[in-house]
């Protein structure tokens, strides 16, 4: 692969501070960054940042976009700001997520990104794998206690399981690759497929691995016939194409249905 060209920053930008690194599970790590330069952000869980991290190949900055699990603008430590990073493949984000020590700088830009859950629809369905989950986390928190959830997420095995945040209590499935690489199965498929909709208006959030949840978008409004109003799509990167985000970001090939990012 050939040495990526330096990547172009926006002018406004944030630089914070590692404040702790903490393993959430066997791969995933979440780091908490922390400075007086967060206050003010307005940041909110389930949004994008884009995270600038050296690239061990071609020596430039690169840049990743990433899931924001958390955010508090104030406290008694001050601000902080939560990532989660999902420690498979040899990218450039997961390698210094890897390293990351308390003391170390990190820019980046955002956030962005509008999705919220519908208040008004009568269910919900939740769908990826394991670099959805973050967000996935976030918008439950977002849902009151009587809201009718399914969620459907692909982690390599029993543990990377994690508990669901949030006043409601969501139907969990959790669906184990048990050895198989990410990005090679039909679990999130073959799950998705086989749900049965409950009656009333939904709503389904879907993100993950390009190539999958571009089938299971085709599936859901070619044969199930699901409104593209009630489907938000995102894809967060691509086996096939190593240099795309490893989780929690901006879509890669995969159209963006209903609602707005």
């Amino acid at each position: 692969m050939p040495p990526q060209a330096p990547v172009r920053r926006r002018v406004a930008s944030t630089v914070a501070t590692v404040a702790s690194v903490n393993q959430v599970t066997p791969r995933m790590t979440r780091i908490r960054l922390c400075g007086d330069s967060l206050a003010g952000l307005a940041a909110v869980p389930g949004q994008t940042i884009k995270i600038y991290v050296p690239d061990l190949v071609s020596g430039c900055p690169a840049s990743r976009d990433y899931t924001v699990r958390d955010y508090r603008g104030s406290g008694s430590s001050g601000p902080s700001l939560d990532i989660d990073f999902v420690l498979h493949g040899d990218g450039p984000a997961a390698n210094w997520a890897r390293h990351a020590q308390p003391g170390e700088p990190l820019e980046f830009v955002g956030p962005s990104g509008r999705y919220r859950p519908d208040p008004h629809a009568d269910w919900h369905v939740f769908a990826g794998d394991e670099t959805a989950l973050p967000a996935i986390q976030a918008y439950l928190e977002m849902l009151p206690a009587h809201a009718c959830v399914a969620v459907y997420v692909e982690i390599a095995d029993a543990t990377e399981e994690q508990p669901m945040p949030g006043a409601a209590t969501p139907v969990v499935r959790w669906l184990h690759r048990d050895g198989r690489e990410p990005g090679t199965s039909t679990l999130l498929d073959d799950a998705v497929r086989a749900v049965q909709w409950p009656p009333g208006r939904g709503h389904i959030w879907l993100a993950g691995h390009t190539p999958t949840v571009r089938r299971i978008r085709a599936h859901l409004l070619n044969e199930r016939g699901i409104d593209r109003r009630a489907l938000y799509v995102k894809g967060f990167w691509d086996r096939q194409h190593p240099v795309g985000n490893p989780t929690g970001g901006a879509p890669r090939g995969v159209k963006t249905v209903g609602g707005a990012r």
